[in-house]
């Protein structure tokens, strides 16, 4: 039962609200396989049992939130899964000019401006120690993605999928945004207001550094929202990032699906990391000048410190030199973490290049030796 309960504390849909939750289950008409009907109903208990603290919230902060006007636009880090988005979005956060969206907040969206003391305890108690994909520590203040927010806040996330993988073409759509109605889209956006607008209130108004990859494929709509915002593109390797990807999902889907595993993983993989990138090169035309820079995976993790010097300069980011004290304190902490290394076989380089050719040429690397 013990390792049940932290199997449901991990699945970050124990921050939805309720009438969110219902609607992510009614779109998959309820079917939730035999094994993993006790998470469900789990899942359901608590989102009932805190659904008293989000009404709550609604109620104290409707009018605060609607005086909210930012007093700069986002940073979006870009890329997809693996890529190294992570230990960029972690540099980031060691700089006190800037805030990024915690793990607590992520899963969280609807408590955490009147209750984050009790519901961190709480969720605290439930986290492992790190990451099930490549052991990253982790904790209730770590960086962390504001699409799982975005998720809990409207069930219009291809994170959703992951619960529900029999289901995942119909989430998938959340990435890209086409085929979606102006209703949607509308809905969409008013979660992206609600979520950066109670992170500057609650931040105090300072810069946000958002991460996400979903957000490589939504760009142009990100730019309707904060015209200004700045955006930092971080490549790797795809044969690389092919053999991680599927690593993570290995690891880390299974402990939060409700039904059973993807029909074909690779096959997946392949179709995402496509769509994304066919979407993100059609889009970053409408980036204005001086807002985005692209860094590649493999200089980042050699000369980590040389490249956000890099990032301060391109997009005209401030006080670099007050920042470094806290990314080198933070370098120090993480200096024996290895990144993994992968022997491509040449008929799986072969299959990936087959897949990813353009976006392989586009990105400039060569196939592995």
């Amino acid at each position: 039962m013990q390792k049940l309960n932290k199997e449901v504390l991990q699945i970050f849909a124990v921050g939805a609200e309720f009438f969110v939750w219902m609607k992510i289950l009614g779109e998959n008409k309820f079917s939730v396989s035999l094994k993993k009907l006790p998470k469900a109903f789990i899942i359901t208990f608590i989102i009932v049992l805190f659904s008293p603290f989000a009404i709550f919230e609604k109620i104290l902060s409707w009018k605060k939130l609607r005086n909210v006007k930012l007093k700069y636009q986002p940073i979006f880090i870009i890329g997809h899964w693996r890529q190294g988005t992570t230990f960029l979005h972690e540099l980031f956060n060691c700089d006190p000019n800037f805030e990024v969206m915690t793990l607590y907040e992520s899963v969280f969206p609807n408590h955490f401006l009147y209750f984050e003391s009790l519901m961190k305890r709480i969720f605290g108690w439930f986290l492992p120690e790190t990451r099930p994909q490549d052991d990253v520590k982790i904790g209730v203040d770590a960086p962390h993605e504001h699409d799982f927010a975005i998720a809990n806040l409207s069930s219009m996330s291809p994170y959703v999928g992951v619960y529900f993988p029999d289901n995942q073409d119909l989430y998938n759509k959340y990435a890209t945004l086409e085929g979606m109605t102006d209703k949607q889209i509308r809905r969409i956006k008013t979660s992206f207001d609600k979520v950066i607008k109670k992170l500057t209130l609650l931040k105090k108004y300072k810069r946000l550094v958002l991460k996400s990859p979903v957000d490589t494929a939504r760009v142009k709509f990100l730019l309707e929202l904060y015209p200004e915002a700045k955006f930092v593109h971080i490549i790797r390797n795809p044969y690389e990032v092919f053999y991680s990807t599927r690593r993570m999902h290995k690891k880390l889907v299974p402990v939060f699906q409700l039904q059973e595993g993807y029909t074909d993983l690779d096959e997946f993989i392949f179709k995402i990391f496509e769509g994304m990138y066919n979407k993100f090169y059609e889009d970053i035309k409408e980036i204005p000048d001086g807002n985005f820079i692209e860094i590649r995976y493999e200089n980042f993790v050699t000369n980590p410190k040389g490249t956000m010097a890099e990032i301060y300069k391109k997009l005209s980011l401030p006080d670099f030199e007050e920042a470094e004290p806290f990314m080198d304190d933070y370098l120090d902490r993480t200096k024996d973490f290895t990144p993994s290394c992968y022997n491509i076989p040449e008929t799986e380089s072969r299959l990936i290049d087959s897949h990813w050719h353009k976006i392989i040429e586009k990105m400039n690397y060569k196939k592995p030796i």
